[in-house]
């Protein structure tokens, strides 16, 4: 399965053309081609992504192009059920108010949650509203957002509080918590690139690439984990972890074929598949 898995990824990467934007980002969690998201024309496919092993993909964003994933309850649970959420970056440029990933309700009252990236040193800002006008009831900051390298972000939230975890390691960001959070409304989008859709406001500048849901609190053991696989240069190492604790939504970029691939997406058809 796992050898199968990998040469179907690679396969996909073969059959993809570059010199064309892709309009569907694949989701390869459980949640299947429910949560697929759409590329906007403006983002950069193609792209070396944050895994070590050969050939892995992430997409650049710049000036508000952006992939959205249409509104999904299970991406969106009750203020009091766990989840995580999960992505690499790799920022060009910032100006302090760069949204990377978020599906923030920007009218009030707003819901939702937004990751921002600060300065380098200040590093990364989890903001998660709690319907209260525009108040945050999470607003904390930890770890660096280095220009032009990787970081690996991760939100948690319990139910209660959250956690932010950069590079496998707890940050133990301080800030507002603990002040409850509302999710986003029906209709509201998940968002890698900026947060909102209608203007493309705080569009990031850079890479994105692995992001992932999970409907679970993940441990700071599996969070360590995943960064130290995406130096693993074994095929599928990365991907494996990822799917074997229970991500809903993940999406690697792998690229849309062309209409002369159509191999390809019989071979996205086995991967959900197998996964099932």
């Amino acid at each position: 399965m796992k050898s199968k898995l990998a040469s179907t990824f690679a396969g996909i990467a073969l059959l993809a053309t570059a010199a064309h934007a892709a309009s569907t980002a694949y989701n390869f969690g459980s949640l299947g081609a429910a949560a697929d998201g759409v590329n906007a024309d403006a983002v950069t496919l193609n792209v070396p992504g944050a895994l070590a092993v050969p050939g892995d993909l992430a997409i650049g964003y710049s000036g508000g192009s952006r992939t959205v994933v249409p509104y999904n309850s299970s991406l969106n649970p009750a203020s009091a059920a766990p989840f995580t959420i999960e992505f690499w970056a790799n920022p060009s440029g910032s100006d302090g108010d760069d949204v990377a990933l978020g599906n923030r309700t920007s009218a009030s009252p707003r819901g939702g949650w937004a990751f921002f990236q600060r300065a380098g040193a200040v590093g990364w800002n989890l903001r998660m509203y709690n319907g209260s006008g525009t108040a945050t009831g999470v607003d904390i900051t930890g770890g660096t957002s280095t220009i032009g390298a990787w970081s690996h972000v991760v939100g948690v939230w319990d139910g209660t509080n959250a956690t932010l975890f950069v590079n496998g390691v707890d940050t133990s960001a301080t800030g507002t918590n603990g002040a409850g959070y509302r999710p986003n409304d029906p209709g509201i989008t998940l968002s890698i690139g900026s947060h909102d859709l209608a203007s493309g406001s705080s569009p990031y500048e850079g890479l994105v690439d692995e992001t992932a849901f999970y409907g679970s609190a993940l441990t700071p053991a599996q969070i360590a984990a995943h960064y130290s696989a995406a130096s693993n240069t074994t095929p599928d190492f990365y991907q494996s972890l990822v799917l074997t604790d229970g991500a809903l939504l993940y999406i690697n970029n792998v690229p849309e074929p062309t209409s002369l691939s159509l191999l390809a997406l019989s071979l996205v058809g086995l991967i959900r598949r197998k996964r099932s």
